[in-house]
């Protein structure tokens, strides 16, 4: 894999911010291009979300790093493009609905505090976009943030016991009432009756700018039909024994328009059949290409080799990753080639949802809610740092955090929020030359 290392040629601001998104989005179509920036126009959080790439270039090796971490056991699978709406509802895979990371595009292991800081600066934009809190008050939520995570790394040092799966029974009193909400709002009949119709089995509907079915006369079809053969060699033992002889693809269709960061690159959906002979608990499978995550043009050339030896293509990260992070990561986890060009696949989640942040009308309620985000970041992170150094210390982690940070968790809750302002103003200022340049 060749690491495209993007250098701007301009040492001004707005020419350095313009270069990288010309950059970065060179690859995908005209048409594409344009409604991807028009959703960036939108706001400076959803230019925050769509341009990743300008985080990485501003943090990626900075020597702040060294105040409360970069070590080599500071690391973990990070989320790559932690925000505020990159947690959401999804149902894991012993079919509960949880609360937590669910877009892992961007993940791959580096120093915890890059999730940390891209966090809180998403943070203090989503506060600003819907003009809830006063600055004071903006702070106290990111320090509350950034102390709990560190608290909940103390906690949970060499515990073996902890969960990292967030659902209504072992959550605060907001993300219950949002989990419950979800429950009786989304169900597998409804995402099926929503994206397909049933003749004598499934197939997908036309969806305007949203879904087209694949003729099965085509090329196309054909070979994606094939790529699904090598699929079943990606995914684990579970998989396969779920389906029992039921495994079959029923359609396929083309996914346009989904997301921000991603958008323009190649989707498909695929219908799976289910485990019984009804159609109701037929899957949707989301196969989405994968490109290099944003980091890695950043990363060291050691850190490159390492990542290189790890992994055959992006797509196997992505599964890496998804494993190491959740706790009942999705069976249907995996990856196919097509044309040499890799997907990740996954299972599209019946209980898809997005946390309501607006709905947070008090200070006391982000509080309570920033709380609950640093307890999921700290249990995702611990527990795939435990599984990534398994073979030599699996506490390690913990143990290098709580000693870089004992006695100074105040001070890191200061520290963040600092950087998590300073980067909020930037990120206002390079939305500005944005919208003026597009």
């Amino acid at each position: 894999m060749k690491n495209l290392i993007f250098e701007s040629k301009s040492y001004d601001r707005k020419g350095k911010v313009c270069e990288s998104v010309e950059y970065h989005n060179e690859h995908i179509s005209a048409d594409a291009r344009k409604e991807k920036f028009k959703k960036m126009k939108a706001s400076p959080y959803a230019f925050y979300r769509g341009s990743n790439h300008i985080y990485w270039s501003d943090f990626g090796g900075d020597w702040k790093l060294h105040r409360f971490g970069g070590s080599a056991f500071s690391r973990t699978w990070l989320e790559g493009d932690a925000h505020v709406y990159n947690m959401g509802a999804y149902l894991n895979d012993i079919e509960v609905v949880s609360y937590g990371f669910d877009d892992y595009d961007d993940s791959l292991v580096g120093d915890y505090q890059y999730d940390i800081w891209r966090f809180a600066t998403s943070m203090v934009l989503d506060c600003q976009e819907n003009k809830k809190s006063c600055t004071i008050d903006i702070s106290k939520c990111v320090q509350t943030f950034s102390m709990h995570y560190l608290e909940t790394i103390a906690e949970t040092e060499n515990d073996d016991s902890f969960s990292s799966s967030f659902n209504k029974n072992n959550s605060g009193k907001l993300l219950k009432k949002f989990l419950s909400k979800t429950e009786k709002k989304f169900s597998r009949a409804t995402m099926l009756n929503k994206w397909t119709d049933v003749n004598e089995t499934r197939q997908f509907k036309t969806i305007k700018d949203k879904l087209t079915p694949i003729d099965k006369d085509t090329e196309l079809y054909g070979k994606l039909m094939d790529s699904f053969k090598g699929y079943v060699d990606t995914v684990p033992e579970e998989f396969l024994s779920y389906y029992k002889g039921h495994y079959k693809i029923l359609d396929l269709a083309v996914r346009k328009s989904m997301g921000t960061g991603s958008l323009g690159l190649q989707r498909y959906y695929a219908l799976l059949r289910g485990n019984t002979d009804s159609t109701y608990d037929d899957v949707i499978l989301d196969c989405k290409q994968q490109l290099q995550p944003t980091a890695f043009s950043y990363l060291s050339e050691e850190e490159i080799r390492e990542y290189n030896y790890n992994f055959k293509h992006h797509a196997h990260r992505h599964a890496e990753a998804y494993r190491a992070i959740s706790e009942y990561p999705d069976c249907h986890i995996g990856w196919l080639d097509l044309d040499g060009v890799c997907f990740s696949v996954r299972e599209r989640s019946p209980f898809k949802n997005d946390f309501p942040t607006y709905k947070l009308t008090t200070t006391k309620a982000y509080l309570a809610m920033a709380n609950q985000w640093a307890e999921i970041m700290a249990k995702k992170h611990l527990r795939a740092a435990r599984k990534l150094n398994a073979s030599q210390d699996p506490y390690v982690f913990e143990a290098t955090l709580n000693r870089i940070t004992r006695d100074r968790i105040e001070h890191f809750g200061e520290f963040v929020n600092q950087i998590a302002h300073h980067y909020a103003r930037q990120v206002h200022d390079d939305w500005l030359y944005f919208c003026e340049a597009y």
